[in-house]
């Protein structure tokens, strides 16, 4: 049954780790303390070309009538095989930001920040934990901002507002693939996003339905 946990993470916060899901299985992302973000990729394990893609699932839900930019039901892969690799069964939040794909980088946080050196992203978070399955940092293309509040306005502007989540919030994806699915608890507090505090981020691997 799919409460049955086959694994349980707590991600520490400024770190990141990756999992392995099979085809059915049900990976849990959820808030631990309080108000947090994360970036997350995902990839058909049995072939690493294939991963998720940001702006083809936003426009592809928005089409079939299954989501938005805040939130959708299915995560496609990237063109040309547009593939449904997850499929989401719980949302508490329905807030996250589905149609932006970046991530906090060192180029980044030297440009918005001006932070130059000893200072964490995420890129830097996913390429080391996707390091060990042959994927490089090169191959990180779009990312998921899990439970990210932003506001958008008509001219295209966005700002980031502190994260709605709270403790015990949490976004349930099935594997329709064998998937290898990577988050980081993002590190930034120069921002609203986490409340200025970074904070761990929790996902468990739940066993397929029988």
């Amino acid at each position: 049954m799919r409460d049955r946990i086959l694994t349980d993470i707590i991600v520490p916060a400024r770190e990141g780790r990756a999992v392995e899901l099979k085809k059915g299985e049900v990976l849990r992302l959820y808030i631990v303390e309080g108000p947090q973000v994360g970036d997350c990729v995902f990839y058909n394990a049995r072939d690493h070309r294939e991963m998720f893609h940001v702006g083809q699932s936003w426009a592809l839900n928005q089409f079939l009538g299954t989501g938005n930019g805040r939130s959708f039901k299915y995560f496609f892969s990237k063109p040309p095989r547009e593939n449904i690799m997850l499929t989401v069964l719980e949302d508490t939040t329905r807030n996250h930001w589905g149609n932006m794909g970046g991530r906090c980088s060192r180029r980044m946080l030297e440009l918005r920040d001006k932070v130059v050196t000893g200072h964490r992203s995420c890129q830097e978070n996913l390429a080391e934990v996707l390091a060990p399955y042959g994927i490089t940092s090169d191959d990180i293309v779009d990312v998921f901002n899990v439970f990210m509040n932003v506001e958008q306005d008509n001219d295209g502007n966005f700002t980031i507002r502190p994260s709605i989540a709270k403790a015990g919030d949490y976004l349930d994806l099935r594997a329709e693939m064998d998937i290898v699915a990577a988050i980081s608890a993002c590190p930034a507090d120069a921002t609203p996003t986490n409340g200025y505090r970074p904070k761990p981020l929790g996902l468990k691997v739940l066993a397929a339905e029988p």
